[in-house]
């Protein structure tokens, strides 16, 4: 079976006319994150992370099923690196948690950084500021759009040592759909 996929993930809302909605963007970012983690598991003993996630790496088909594309391309430069290299893969991924949420590139016009952006707003305590305005225009669960951008802050922490593994991601990840899913029966009833 040959899959068409449809293009790289695309959040920006600037960019995109049509709607990405809540739920889709958290399946994007559980897959992704649920291949990542698979990944990084399966070739850790041979010290191969991803090396240059980024969104553009993530193709999404016609079924909103997410891809991660050029796994292992960037060549390590030493084995002492190569622990560091899965948790660059965390920031990465950290990043796009974040363009999903907040609809923005990850380093503006301007040069000013999204991860930095986010921490910034988020210490002034503007929550409602960096989420999308998509998003919170379709009335969905900004408490878990929250605890998913709690989870990308998480990953794009300074140090490497701070940041969670992709394990921890998912079971993060998990957490935040298992109460969509909760809430979706709840409201269905």
């Amino acid at each position: 079976m040959i899959l068409s996929w449809s293009r790289s993930i695309s959040f920006q809302s600037s960019h995109n006319n049509k709607p990405f909605p809540w739920i889709n963007r958290l399946e994007v970012a559980s897959r992704t994150a649920k291949a990542l983690a698979h990944m990084h598991e399966a070739l850790e003993q041979d010290e191969i992370p991803h090396g240059n996630l980024k969104s553009s790496n993530i193709l999404i088909n016609g079924n909103m099923e997410p891809c991660i594309s050029e796994y292992g391309l960037m060549q390590i430069q030493s084995h002492n690196k190569t622990a560091n290299s899965f948790k660059s893969d965390v920031y990465g991924f950290g990043l796009i948690l974040l363009e999903l949420l907040t609809g923005k590139v990850v380093i503006d016009e301007k040069g000013i950084c999204l991860a930095d952006w986010v921490k910034t707003v988020l210490r002034e305590e503007w929550t409602a500021e960096v989420l999308d305005r998509s998003l919170m225009a379709e009335a969905a669960s900004e408490e878990r759009m929250v605890n998913l951008l709690v989870v990308g802050v998480k990953c794009v922490e300074n140090s490497p040592n701070a940041r969670p593994n992709m394990i921890q991601v998912v079971a993060m990840i998990d957490s935040i759909k298992e109460d969509e899913e909760e809430s979706s029966i709840n409201s269905v009833h």
